[in-house]
């Protein structure tokens, strides 16, 4: 190749370097620039943001006083009111009806163990029972009684009790 050829495609290439080196530019501002434009577009969006929140902030505080100063009592007074109508008209018969039958348990119940009371009483467990209580009252009374006068005169004879027994 000779010298001149050589200056050509130098000088050729040289050009298209700097074409090339002025689309890498170009592209390296279009990309700052989009960066630029979505930051201002974040910054305008949160601002929008802010002041929408600010107004419904605003706006609940208006509504908890509005609703705090009338409705809500209304309704607390309606949600009372539908309670006693419940406890009045629903509730009050069911539990009337709940305290007959626990009255009406309570009385089988009590019969029901009379009834038991008295089988138990004729029968020969409850008769030993009872004649084994019997004795040892009679035992302590007996005991009693005769220790009153051993401590003033000293001991006196003394009875078997099984022969005071009737």
């Amino acid at each position: 190749m000779t010298l001149g050829a050589d200056l050509a495609v130098a000088g050729v290439g040289a050009v298209a370097g700097m074409i090339t080196g002025f689309g890498q530019q170009r592209t390296a501002a279009s990309i700052a620039s989009a960066q630029q434009a979505a930051q201002a577009d974040a910054l305008k969006q949160g601002i929008l943001f802010q002041r929408d929140s600010a107004k419904a902030n605003i706006g609940l505080g208006m509504f908890g006083q509005i609703f705090g100063a009338t409705t809500e009592a209304d309704l607390d007074y309606g949600r009372q009111l539908q309670g006693k109508r419940l406890d009045l008209y629903e509730f009050a018969p069911r539990q009337l009806e709940l305290g007959r039958q626990e009255a009406e348990w309570q009385t089988n119940l009590g019969r029901d163990q009379a009834k038991w009371e008295t089988a138990f009483r004729g029968s020969a467990a409850f008769q030993n029972t009872s004649q084994k209580e019997r004795m040892g009252r009679l035992k302590e009374t007996i005991a009693a009684t005769r220790a009153q006068p051993t401590g003033m005169f000293g001991p006196i004879a003394q009875a078997p009790i099984e022969s005071l027994m009737v």
